[in-house]
């Protein structure tokens, strides 16, 4: 006779393990952070190449503008009234939303 045993978790924390924390570097670098942030998330649609999304955001004076007006994070962060982005997939993680508005609060430089 074959006995059958498993594991049972309390908690979905058990499980996954514990959380790593987020950490942004001190000073965030648009080529360094942002850009492949953006690469990996938006520009699948948001390209000129492609043309798919409603605005470029290989052109950085259009994004700058977006990210300064606050429109970049409202529909990053899916806040009512605003398009959720990416349209279509999960919210970015908590880390790539605190890298962006770190990169916004310091005045969405091009560095």
């Amino acid at each position: 006779m074959m006995a059958l045993t498993g594991c049972a978790y309390d908690n979905v924390e058990e499980l996954a393990g514990p959380k790593v924390p987020c950490t942004t570097p001190e000073q965030v670098s648009y080529s360094l952070n942002v850009s492949p942030l953006l690469d990996r998330n938006c520009r699948s649609c948001h390209a000129s190449a492609l043309r798919s999304g409603n605005f470029n955001m290989d052109d950085f004076n259009e994004l700058q503008t977006r990210a300064r007006s606050g429109l970049l994070m409202h529909v990053v962060n899916h806040d009512p009234g605003y398009p959720q982005m990416p349209q279509g997939g999960a919210k970015l993680s908590e880390c790539d939303l605190a890298l962006l508005q770190k990169w916004v609060n310091a005045g969405a430089p091009n560095n």
